[in-house]
């Protein structure tokens, strides 16, 4: 099978959904099958195609037509080159699926492939109308339209979490049933066997992700200020956005210069190296759809505290492999982080159970419980051209 992944970011761009399509394309390759990725070529000074990895990448300028009549005047003059050469670069690859990883512009594309082509359409959300630091459902009516569109219209949707395909179900208004599904993200549990612990000299609670107001992480800078902890451990914030030097402003006011220490984005290596050598792993969010730093803590053997919201729970047993708390709830939270810090046993029982969990999460189950999807879509074709009713979704099991 030839899958085209319409993703809404990739590399050199780093983020969650870019390690997403990245992992499933290994994946994929190793079960037998090929991906491509088609995405938005922003910056527009990056390469059109380019080989990543041995990935065949696809950049195109997946302008919408909305907000000023420039903008819609550039996409009425681009799109037809633009129409012409993804649909081309679908030909050429013999492409039998199309998989919208996380909708923005690149949803509205995937969507016109599928119709041009005649080729199933499969639609992933991984809690974008939420989480998008920029708040494009907020401002872009044409980036609803689209969404409620491949709902409607797709083979079959899959989620990140049950919580967020509940809230596509609810916010849109349609009962997915038969078609809708969830798909855990994954993580490679080898990169942590072995790994060489970042080295700092004190005992550290580790925080890592965008420095977005969703992430929560002034909320961790207070708790830990409220805490009492900074006698026995540091905390380091790795990442990077548009709150940064809000959060070392309060930091600073909070605690001084001496306890939080930002060390801004990390690479693969250095994110690894930064689990393996905390003490502990928080994340704060206000919202979060699911959370795949707490499944790398998890893999690298450690205890997690965060926020009871979204599909978080879905991943973190509180008690078993982690403790939550109330979102924006800094007394709670601070409470989490005290208790953490004062007790190494609890740690690793926790830190322990959560290795064995993860367990249930390795990229090699999610690519067949996508490739199940993919299965079920196009039987849902046969079956409606033959007027059989279209087989049930498998979905990958976390218990």
């Amino acid at each position: 099978m030839n899958i085209a992944i319409f993703a809404s970011a990739f590399y050199p761009s780093l983020g969650g959904v870019e390690e997403l399509v990245r992992q499933l394309a290994h994946e994929y390759k190793r079960q037998g099958m090929q991906a491509i990725v088609l995405v938005n070529r922003w910056p527009r000074s990056l390469p059109a195609e380019e080989v990543i990895e041995g990935i065949p990448v696809f950049r195109l300028a997946m302008r919408m037509p909305e907000y000023n009549l420039r903008v819609r005047f550039n996409y009425a003059v681009g799109y037809p080159l633009v129409r012409a050469r993804m649909l081309g670069i679908l030909r050429r690859h013999k492409i039998d699926m199309i998989h919208v990883q996380c909708v923005s512009a690149n949803g509205h594309y995937g969507a016109i492939a599928s119709r041009a082509l005649g080729l199933p359409l499969v639609v992933t959300s991984q809690g974008e109308r939420t989480m998008d630091a920029e708040r494009v459902y907020e401002k872009s009516p044409f980036i609803n339209k689209v969404m409620r569109d491949l709902l409607a219209g797709a083979d079959r949707v899959t989620a990140c979490s049950r919580d967020t395909l509940e809230d596509l179900e609810q916010w849109s208004g349609f009962k997915l049933g038969a078609r809708g599904s969830v798909v855990y993200n994954g993580i490679r549990i080898n990169d942590f066997d072995g790994a060489e612990p970042y080295r700092h000299p004190r005992p550290y609670i580790l925080g890592i992700g965008r420095h977005v107001r969703q992430k929560g992480f002034d909320l961790l800078i207070e708790a830990f200020a409220a805490s009492g902890v900074k006698e026995t451990h540091d905390l380091i914030l790795a990442g990077d956005g548009v709150e940064h030097a809000q959060l070392q402003a309060l930091a600073r006011n909070l605690l001084g210069e001496a306890n939080v220490h930002f060390i801004g984005r990390a690479d693969r290596q250095k994110a690894v190296s930064l689990f393996t050598g905390c003490s502990f792993f928080v994340l704060p969010s206000r919202q979060e759809p699911l959370g795949i730093v707490n499944l790398e803590a998890m893999a690298a053997g450690k205890a997690v505290v965060a926020s009871r919201t979204g599909g978080v729970p879905e991943i973190v047993v509180d008690g078993e492999t982690g403790l939550l708390a109330p979102p924006a709830d800094v007394p709670a939270l601070a409470a989490a982080l005290r208790k953490l810090a004062g007790d190494a046993a609890l740690r690793e029982r926790l830190g322990r159970a959560g290795r064995e969990r993860v367990k249930n999460f390795t990229w090699e189950s999610v690519a067949a419980a996508y490739r199940g999807v993919y299965d079920a879509a196009l039987a849902g074709r046969r079956g409606t051209l033959a007027g059989i009713p279209s087989a049930p979704v498998p979905v990958l099991n976390a218990e």
